[in-house]
């Protein structure tokens, strides 16, 4: 069986530690709290397989600890390390699985518009993945411009993008002309009478306030929570870590719990 380390901090993290996956391919152990350089070191003597990184903190610690991938030193996050011949490798997975998920659930990113907060590391290789998908149009709405504009990824040719400060006026327009809303923070205030049937609203960060997800549901916009992201998401580290599939499902199942 593979044992596998959760490192730092996330809602994730309390429910995931009590998985047990029904082949008994691996085990998820929660790691208490540390210096990160501690803790990556120890993973090959402790024979662990690797490890699934939290926060965004604890993520752009590793990059520098261990050998990063491309798409991890292009977004200087690492949110999944593997053990081999006694070295760390990172790299940062996930966003194409959440990519297919919504797929599944009807949204089709071609030619697509999106709106988006969070400058976070899960938000921004999101929009990546959306970009290479199809997503045409993407605006990334921070608490001011400057953060906004640090936050907002290299994306492929032919994408248009603006970061945008939370306050512009624009933004509301710029929803109701937009095929999908990405919550990464509360930054991103989404008016009543931009909200509708043409819209899908996608939490991609836990603990976000219910009141706008429940308000865009009653106004017939497709809503996607936090837990389903975050399951597609988890999904592909361990099949990028074990080379095995891993069913989101169950995942789901606890995460919705958050």
């Amino acid at each position: 069986m593979h044992l596998i380390a959760l490192l730092g901090t996330s809602p994730a993290v309390e429910v995931l530690q009590h998985y047990r996956d029904p082949a008994s391919r691996f085990h998820l152990h929660a790691v208490p709290a540390g210096p990160v350089p501690q803790q990556l070191s120890a993973l090959p003597a402790l024979g662990f397989t690797g490890a699934l990184l939290f926060g965004s903190e604890v993520r752009r610690d590793a990059v520098a600890l261990v050998r990063a991938s491309v798409e991890a030193a292009d977004l200087q996050a690492v949110n999944v390390v593997s053990v081999a011949g006694g070295q760390v490798q990172g790299d940062y997975v996930g966003a194409a699985a959440v990519v297919d998920g919504l797929r599944h659930a009807g949204w089709d990113p071609r030619g697509a518009r999106v709106v988006a907060s969070g400058g976070h590391d899960d938000v921004r290789s999101l929009l990546r993945s959306l970009a290479t998908a199809g997503v045409v149009d993407i605006t990334l709405v921070g608490p001011d411009a400057p953060a906004a504009e640090r936050a907002l990824p290299a994306l492929p040719a032919g994408v248009k993008s603006r970061a945008l400060p939370a306050r512009d006026p624009i933004i509301p327009d710029l929803v109701a002309r937009c095929d999908a809303v990405l919550r990464g923070d509360g930054n991103l205030k989404v008016p009543a009478e931009s909200l509708g049937p043409h819209l899908t609203l996608v939490d991609v960060s836990p603990n976000l306030p219910s009141e706008p997800r429940a308000t865009a549901r009653a106004a017939g916009v497709s809503t996607i929570a936090w837990a389903d992201v975050e399951a597609h998401r988890v999904a592909a580290t361990l099949q990028q870590l074990l080379s095995l599939p891993v069913d989101p499902a169950p995942l789901h199942e606890l995460l919705r719990t958050v």
